[in-house]
């Protein structure tokens, strides 16, 4: 037995071999081609090796490919979605760019509305002041006009509802202040915040941005309506009588039946008169155009200014005139010095409001 395992374990090498024979037809010599058995298995095991190493080469280039191909499909989906959020991104960046124009002419407009609210003519009427008889001055004048009673106060009528539909405009809710701009201060005692976080997405946000730039259009619009409506009441507002001709002087005579400053019963005095100083300015109550300066009987050196609808204003007693016919003047402008010309008892001046050429109480208008 032992000796069969050491013939075996020295075996001779497998020397076999195939040999080929190629016979020609022609007569010629046979060709012999041996080919060992060892080169055949050689070969054998080359061949299944390269298919081998063929096969996982293919299988590898495959599965490259395929991978290739899912990452050349999911680039191109990110190009477009890269491609679609840059679309976006501009869009968004015009309607920003939009939005802050619209907020430019929205913050304009404000300015101006403010400043118009601001102007002096919108200011709070001073027909509450009541202007002391202080013993200083006591001058006092003007013609004696005896009216009807029935005609002063149908005069005084029109003239109270001009004065309530001036109220209500300037109490009307256009002409309040705004409580939009409020900020409320951040107090320390109170902190709670919270609320689901949400993303966002683009479209999300150009729909938002195309709501706000909706309501800023309305905004702009309404406010560009409330900007017109401003101008049109400052304009009127700008003719209206509405401050004194003389403004820290005394009433010394109101409007209405008095006790004649010279002693002859009553009269009629168709104006307020407001002592000063001589010398003392006389300034226009409201825009308008000199109509007459010069001498008018009792009135002495006076001015006649036209206001337009129906309103005149006239200014007497005084002791130099500063403007001429013809003139166009502002409200507050000077336009003459107080004196004590025509019927006059010391340096004041009778000023006097007429609505259609009929005398009313100007108080009424301050």
């Amino acid at each position: 037995m032992s000796r069969d395992k050491q013939a075996g374990k020295f075996a001779k090498p497998d020397n076999r071999e195939y040999t080929l024979m190629l016979v020609p037809h022609q007569g010629e010599a046979v060709v012999k081609i041996r080919i060992p058995v060892k080169a055949i298995k050689y070969s054998v095991a080359t061949v299944c090796v390269v298919t081998i190493l063929m096969t996982g080469a293919i299988i590898n280039y495959r599965h490259t490919v395929k991978t290739a191909n899912a990452d050349k499909s999911e680039l191109k989906h990110l190009r477009e979605v890269n491609s679609s959020q840059n679309e976006q991104i501009e869009q968004l960046a015009g309607k920003t760019a939009k939005l802050q124009q619209d907020m430019t002419r929205l913050n304009v407009l404000d300015s101006e509305i403010r400043k118009i609210l601001n102007s002096d003519e919108l200011k709070a009427s001073r027909s509450g002041v009541t202007r002391p008889n202080l013993p200083g001055h006591d001058g006092q004048g003007g013609p004696v006009i005896q009216a009807q009673t029935s005609v002063i106060g149908s005069a005084s009528d029109t003239l109270q509802d001009v004065a309530n539909v001036r109220e209500k405009i300037l109490n009307s809710d256009e002409l309040k202040a705004s409580r939009s701009g409020a900020i409320r201060p951040t107090s320390s005692g109170h902190d709670g915040q919270g609320g689901p976080a949400i993303h966002a997405q683009a479209s999300e946000i150009g729909s938002a941005l195309d709501t706000l730039q909706n309501v800023a259009e309305m905004r702009e619009k309404s406010l560009a309506e409330l900007k017109l409506a401003l101008i049109e009441l400052n304009a009127q507002l700008a003719v209206t009588p509405s401050i004194w001709p003389n403004d820290d002087g005394v009433v010394t005579s109101r409007f209405g039946w008095r006790q004649s400053p010279w002693g002859m019963g009553s009269d009629f005095h168709p104006g307020i008169d407001i002592a000063n100083d001589y010398g003392s300015p006389v300034v226009a109550a409201a825009d308008g155009e000199v109509i007459y300066s010069g001498w008018i009987g009792g009135y002495g050196k006076a001015v006649e200014i036209r206001h337009g609808h129906g309103i005149n204003t006239i200014y007497g007693h005084n002791s130099e005139l500063a403007v001429s016919v013809g003139q166009y003047v502002k409200k507050g402008q000077l336009i003459a010095y107080m004196g004590s010309t025509g019927n006059s008892t010391g340096p004041h001046v009778h000023y006097e409001v007429r609505v259609n050429d009929t005398a009313v109480n100007p108080a009424n208008f301050l």
